[in-house]
């Protein structure tokens, strides 16, 4: 039916149709060819949304009155992959470093006494190691790392005990008064008993000795290699 013979009010509907269609064309058609993506907002006429996937990408236009698909569902209908967010970065806690005990001396003095004798001839005869002289119950301590291979009475010692060190020498610590340690690894410092006066002795003192191969040495040279000084 030509325009004129159209109702008054069918006649404004069409030229409102025909002035909101060219614009809407131009638009999407500007966004195809350039591979953008263009969103009209929505008015009483028609609503424009044009995804730019694709140079070939659909346009789709609603209609007055329907009910547009949501993001999801448009973008499952035409292939849209969601872009998804970067996982969290991952957080690796290092380990903290366990602290390690400081090393322990290599070798410490025998006893806390004074030097009283040493390795000398004396009353006729030898003696073979040398006298530390303190109070009585004074710690006495292995000078090295080493294994207790006798602790026990031996007679004119008196109570004694006989470390073997690492290298194979062998200490003395004579006329004790109590003996603490009777087998096993000692450490160097380690106290093993305590001084006493026991055995051929004239008050509390400690007689150390060193032996190598079984034969004594004398302890104060032996023992100033190793930084300990009497």
């Amino acid at each position: 039916m030509p325009p004129s013979r159209l109702p008054r009010h069918a006649a404004a509907e069409t030229s409102r149709s025909r002035a909101v269609l060219p614009p809407v064309v131009l638009l999407a058609s500007a966004a195809l060819a350039f591979g953008g993506l263009a969103v009209l907002p929505h008015n009483a006429a028609s609503a424009v949304r044009v995804t730019a996937a694709a140079a070939t990408s659909p346009l789709v236009v609603d209609e007055p009155g329907t009910q547009s698909p949501s993001q999801k569902e448009f973008d499952a209908l035409y292939g849209i992959n969601a872009v998804k967010p970067s996982a969290a970065p991952r957080v690796v806690k290092r380990a903290s470093r366990s602290r390690r005990a400081a090393p322990g001396p290599m070798w410490v003095r025998p006893g806390v006494g004074v030097f009283t004798s040493g390795f000398k001839w004396r009353w006729g005869r030898m003696h073979t190691g040398i006298d530390l002289a303190g109070p009585y119950g004074s710690p006495v301590r292995a000078v090295g790392a080493g294994t207790v291979i006798e602790a026990d009475q031996e007679s004119g010692y008196g109570n004694i005990v006989k470390v073997r060190l690492l290298d194979g020498t062998v200490t003395y610590y004579a006329h004790l008064s109590r003996i603490l340690v009777h087998s096993g690894p000692v450490k160097a410092g380690q106290v093993i008993a305590k001084e006493g006066d026991t055995g051929h002795s004239t008050g509390p003192h400690l007689h150390f000795e060193v032996r190598i191969n079984g034969v004594p040495i004398n302890p104060i040279p032996w023992l100033a290699k190793r930084g300990i000084f009497i």
